[in-house]
């Protein structure tokens, strides 16, 4: 009887110990994502572009990082918008499609949705890019519910 119940009692800890693994684990993954690693800015930069790549769980480093619930590849076709204050601070070209002497850029995609698109596929997008070297978002256009008036749309 004693035997019987020292193997329940540990078990019971064993078990005990790995949901207490999972969840301090989980805790700390989700951190690092959307909701709780927000951004709360103005969108700021607006392109279209053509897809190129699409990632699900994408892990972007800096001083910490973020996992974008997805980042899309895209090739620039158009500048369609740029604020005055990031204009000033970064080197763009619309005869060329440039930003930044490049015809790509990365998109982290934050919202809750799924964007339902494919390689080859013309989208419109419009988020808030951020110029310094440090951080995950940044050279990324990152749209998110909490960036006023950022969206991913299809032009197909």
């Amino acid at each position: 009887m004693r035997k019987r119940f020292l193997i329940i009692v540990i078990a019971v800890i064993a078990v005990l110990t790995i949901v207490l693994a999972f969840v301090i684990n989980q805790e700390l993954v989700n951190k690092h994502m959307y909701p709780q690693d927000a951004l709360h800015e103005d969108s700021n930069l607006a392109v279209r572009g053509i897809v190129t790549s699409i990632e699900e769980n994408y892990k972007a480093y800096g001083w910490d990082y973020h996992i974008y619930r997805f980042y899309i590849l895209l090739n620039i076709t158009e500048i369609v918008w740029i604020k005055e204050d990031l204009a000033s601070w970064i080197e763009y070209s619309t005869e060329n499609n440039t930003i930044n002497d490049r015809n790509s850029i990365g998109i982290g995609y934050d919202n809750l949705d799924n964007p339902n698109l494919f390689i080859g596929q013309t989208v419109e997008c419009k988020g808030h890019y951020i110029s310094v070297t440090d951080l995950p978002g940044s050279f990324k256009i990152n749209i998110a519910p909490t960036i006023n008036g950022s969206y991913l749309q299809p032009m197909d």
